[in-house]
């Protein structure tokens, strides 16, 4: 247990516990209630020995049997909210029913063709009875449907949600796994005419509705004052968090420069408006009893500010985070941050374990534990006498702080590196620091009938908003502005880690020697990273992949990697980055290339020739057919059918070995009818679109 921050000892052990818990339990886990009742057994337990080992003051005994009940809390408080969710599947899966009535607990949020809604499933129609359910659900809309509902309406639903579906692919965003880790575990999409709006007025006793309300107004409020189409997106984004209205172009500019943190409300902003108010209010803790009264206005504008986002998750988190350091800052003599942030995390996980699995999660607090360890020691390389060159500096020595501790999980995620965020996030986090209380300050003078108000804050809101977004599109002009295609494994993030924890106790103890441990570790970190790209490199790895409206073959040679697809597929950018990309940049690819042209093509190991009705494919021993359906009993291994074409056939004509593949070009009627023949001659079949990815040995 470390002696001077005990807490990060508790949450790190905790942590532990949550991660054991989902590694060891699945979503899918059918006895999750047995193991939860063993958990609490063996809790109960080790509390009691740890007690006993306390009142023997057998201090050494006592710290570990505390850490291991931390743990096994983590375990329990996993499991227990995976018994809710899992008790969410079965209420619906359990029940045949028509209908079911569900309530708006969102606002809607705008998707590239659809409108997206949080609600809550109320009631399901079961030979016209209702019963009660209550169960989360996300519903899609379409973006051009001519009733559009409201947070807190009510809809009637004909049909049933569906739950999504797992990764198909390799490497594929898990969108299943998201949700779950947002408590929703159904997901519906209702065209025109499949549902019923009931509006409803009454929220009276539901302070997620009420604040949905306020947030509502306050996105009026920046509406009618923010003439700017692309400062009215980035004030509502970076203070309602809302993306809906943000363009593609300033979303890529902040994705860029490395400042795309800012698109979404998070610690950072909370933490900007609590250091506004709290140095605002700083002279009143003065007073007599004023730290009460400090306190108490504090928490009161920081639960505000949470209300007008509509108290959104991530908003929730950082504002538990600010209100454990103000209450830390009047009632402890000596206030120690990185402990201070510690109970914050752990207070957070106890009511949401899940929320350890959120990226804006992790990014918030390895971001704040960055500036914790690593910014003095960064800050203190340099000591410029000029003010504004300090200032600068300081600025530039937080991002850097904040950037050093969140780069692996980063990468982890995204794959790419923005490499001048030192040149722009001194001026994106100044102006962010004036942009965030003037937009505050433009919503509190709307309550008020001063008109020319208003209107000048709102020219000040817009003009800041303008030199923000000027001064993301600084690194486009420059070489070499974004490093792409990086990828780096669970392993070598913990190394990493491990490496950057080293360099800081060496420093933060003085015990210089210590590096030579970091360096180790460093050496250990290029061995392996090398010896698993030289493996991918020399290993060639053929994949049929499973693309809804699509037929997709990739073949990787070295670092390059062919495509053999239909035509739609090329032209389609969203379909790869959304179902192959982080598989390619898994593989270490730099190079991709499409085979779909030329009749007859050699390439590496794969050999191609055009039929007159599809495309035949030779890889590393593997016979592989594409197209439409051909009657043979060629000793094909693979015959994907990748026609929307509804077969007029009655038999098909097929060798026993051949696999039949259905694509996911075929529409669910003829899917279903291939499905029929392929199962009448008793062929071996394999749907892409449920069964996923084929990986060619």
């Amino acid at each position: 247990m470390l002696p001077r921050v005990p807490f990060v000892s508790f949450v790190l052990f905790f942590i532990l516990g949550i991660l054991a818990g989902d590694g060891l339990i699945s979503p899918d886990f059918l006895d999750i209630l047995s193991i939860t009742y063993f958990e609490t057994a063996v809790i109960l337990l080790i509390a009691a020995v740890s007690f006993w080992f306390y009142q023997k003051r057998k201090y050494p005994a006592y710290a570990i049997s505390f850490l291991l009940f931390l743990s096994f809390s983590g375990m329990l408080c996993i499991g227990l909210h995976q018994i809710d969710l899992k008790q969410d599947v079965e209420k619906l899966t359990e029940n045949k029913y028509d209908y079911y009535e569900a309530v708006v607990m969102s606002l809607s949020e705008k998707r590239a063709k659809s409108l997206r809604v949080d609600v809550l499933i109320e009631r399901i129609n079961i030979n016209k009875k209702w019963f009660r359910v209550d169960v989360k659900a996300l519903l899609s809309i379409p973006l051009t449907s001519a009733q559009v509902p409201a947070a807190h309406d009510i809809l009637i639903v004909k049909g049933n949600p569906e739950l999504p579906n797992p990764p198909m692919n390799p490497h594929e965003f898990d969108y299943k796994r998201y949700l779950w880790n947002k408590g929703i575990v159904w997901t519906d999409y209702l065209p025109e005419g499949s549902y019923q709006i009931i509006r409803n007025n009454d929220i009276s006793g539901n302070v997620k509705l009420w604040s949905i309300q306020v947030s509502e107004w306050a996105d009026k409020q920046l509406r009618t004052n923010l003439k700017d189409e692309k400062s009215y997106g980035l004030v509502k984004a970076m203070l309602l968090g809302r993306r809906d209205d943000l363009r593609s172009d300033q979303i890529d500019d902040y994705t860029t420069s490395g400042t795309v943190h800012i698109l979404s409300v998070s610690g950072m902003h909370v933490a900007i408006i609590f250091l506004v108010i709290t140095f605002l209010l700083g002279w009143v803790k003065r007073l007599r009893g004023g730290k009460f009264v400090y306190l108490t206005i504090v928490i009161s504008l920081m639960c505000f500010y949470a209300l007008v986002t509509g108290l959104a998750p991530s908003v929730l988190r950082a504002t538990l985070m600010c209100i454990v350091f103000v209450l830390a800052e009047v009632f402890s003599k000596k206030n120690n941050g990185i402990n201070t942030l510690a109970i914050s995390a752990l207070i957070i996980l106890l009511i949401d374990p899940q929320a350890l699995f959120d990226v804006g999660f992790q990014l918030s607090y390895l971001a704040m534990t960055g500036i914790f360890l690593f910014y003095k020691p960064i800050e203190t390389i340099w000591s410029p006498s000029n003010r504004v060159t300090k200032y600068l500096w300081q600025i530039t020595a937080l991002s850097f702080a904040a950037q050093l501790a969140t780069f692996p999980v980063s990468l982890y995620y995204f794959h790419q590196f923005p490499f001048y965020f030192w040149l722009v996030n001194p001026f994106v986090i100044t102006l962010t620091n004036l942009l965030l209380p003037a937009a505050l300050l433009l919503l509190l003078t709307c309550l008020l009938p001063f008109a020319a108000l208003n209107l000048m804050i709102g020219h000040i809101v817009d003009f800041l908003s303008y030199l923000t977004n000027f001064s993301v599109t600084v690194p486009k002009v420059l070489p070499g502005y974004l490093i792409e295609n990086l990828y780096l494994d669970k392993v070598e993030v913990l190394v990493l880690y491990a490496v950057l924890f080293m360099f800081w106790h060496a420093y933060d103890s003085r015990e210089f020697y210590k590096i030579k441990y970091a360096v180790l570790l460093v050496f250990g970190f290029i061995l392996y990273s090398s010896s698993m790209s030289i493996q991918q490199y020399v290993t060639p790895k053929g994949m049929i992949h499973a693309v809804p409206k699509h037929t997709v073959m990739s073949f990787k040679d070295g670092n390059k990697m062919y495509f053999a697809s239909d035509k739609a597929f090329e032209m389609d950018t969203n379909a790869f980055k959304f179902y192959i990309k982080n598989y390619a940049v898994s593989e270490g690819v730099t190079e991709t290339n499409f085979v779909n042209n030329s009749p007859v093509e050699q390439v590496g190991d794969l050999y191609k020739r055009k039929l007159a009705l599809g495309n035949l494919f030779y890889w590393h021993g593997k016979l592989i057919y594409s197209g439409l359906y051909i009657p043979t009993k060629a000793a094909l291994d693979y015959a994907i059918i990748s026609s929307p074409r509804y077969p007029g056939i009655k038999r098909i004509q097929a060798n026993k070995n051949t696999v039949f593949l259905l694509s996911g070009e075929n529409k669910r009627k003829t899917q279903q009818r291939w499905i029929d023949l392929i199962a009448q001659e008793n062929c071996q079949m394999h749907n892409l679109l449920t069964d996923g990815a084929i990986l060619l040995p």
